[in-house]
């Protein structure tokens, strides 16, 4: 049997590729569809059928155990290519197409098929909603009407599938080209870069008697405020954390929060006793919160502070993490401050 093309094959089939629905696992959604059909034509099969380039793929089937066939093998290959029309076969044998098809002259002995196109909103036909017998017949006025409407709600359910992954891969894209963070409105990692870098680059090209420094911070404890008082808290301190990180620094300054309990400062043109004085005065602002918070913990960031220098060659990255560690040696000196002072109070 040699089955004919629709005038658009390679649309439709890019568009089917596009629902990303192949080789899929079943769904009860669409065994629904399925029995329905079954039901009201009054048919031992009914199956989901999806058109590849070279097989019938079923997504869901009643009354027969195979996963696909090869596509000239098909009837749905010829319904395809009347896509507003259901394309019914009421006894094969004497359907010039058919009659000598392996299918209609041994197992399974299909005398009877039905089929109604699964469009997408460009009327491109996917498949069918097919049902099938062993016997001759005819379909009734309503059950044909029954079967165009299965089909049709179908199709707006493959489009809706689609359309909802399209706008979840739109919105990681989007999320992904966003400079600022949700949570506290800071700069993120994708911002901080972007600034940074250029930043960086200025410095570089434009020696004068200011420095660079790059500051990161660690806010402690969050964990223990997340499992203590719950993650809404923990957001808030989060929060509280950029606020006064915004009071701290100047509006040039390149704030951000890269991510978790994470957040990294750019400090240009600034005077070293100045830079150097920034976990001193960040400190202070901390304490002048937590006297007065009324929240039954406190939050404090421990930071790491580096200069760049003008003949370094250093990326960012690399000067993360050479401020990532000496932040770990503040968290270091600040655990020893806490033990000897809880060790003098004994």
């Amino acid at each position: 049997m040699k089955f004919p093309f629709p005038l658009q094959e390679s649309a439709r089939l890019a568009a089917l590729y596009d629902h990303q629905i192949l080789d899929t696992l079943g769904e009860s959604e669409y065994d629904d569809i399925t029995l329905l059909a079954a039901q009201i034509c009054k048919t031992p099969i009914a199956l989901i059928s999806l058109v590849d380039d070279s097989r019938l793929w079923f997504k869901s089937s009643v009354g027969i155990d195979i996963q696909e066939m090869p596509r000239e093998d098909a009837f749905c290959s010829f319904a395809i290519t009347m896509p507003h029309e259901t394309m019914v076969v009421a006894d094969t044998l004497e359907d010039d197409r058919f009659s000598t098809h392996p299918a209609v002259t041994g197992d399974p002995n299909i005398r009877f098929y039905a089929g109604a196109p699964l469009l997408t909103n460009d009327n491109l036909a996917l498949g069918t909603l097919c049902v099938m017998d062993s016997k001759p017949r005819e379909l009734t006025r309503q059950q044909v009407e029954a079967l165009q409407a299965l089909a049709r709600q179908l199709s707006l359910r493959l489009e809706l599938r689609r359309t909802t992954r399209q706008l979840r891969i739109a919105n990681e894209e989007l999320k992904n080209l966003t400079l600022t963070d949700d949570l506290t409105g800071l700069y993120n990692r994708r911002g901080f870069f972007v600034h940074a870098e250029r930043q960086l680059r200025v410095f570089r090209s434009r020696p004068s008697e200011n420095s660079l420094w790059l500051m990161l911070g660690d806010l402690d404890g969050l964990k223990a405020i997340n499992d203590g008082y719950g993650h809404p808290e923990g957001s808030a301190a989060i929060r509280k954390t950029a606020e006064i990180l915004r009071q701290t620094f100047r509006d040039a300054d390149i704030i951000a929060r890269p991510g978790g309990d994470e957040f990294t400062v750019l400090i240009p043109n600034s005077a070293d006793e100045v830079a150097k004085s920034i976990p001193v005065r960040l400190q202070a602002n901390f304490d002048a919160y937590n006297s007065n918070s009324g929240k039954p913990y406190k939050i404090a960031l421990s930071v790491g502070l580096v200069k760049v220098g003008y003949d370094e060659e250093l990326t960012i990255n690399q000067l993360l993490k050479a401020a990532d560690e000496a932040m770990y040696n503040d968290k270091r000196r600040r655990k020893m401050v806490k033990q000897d002072e809880s060790f003098a109070a004994r």
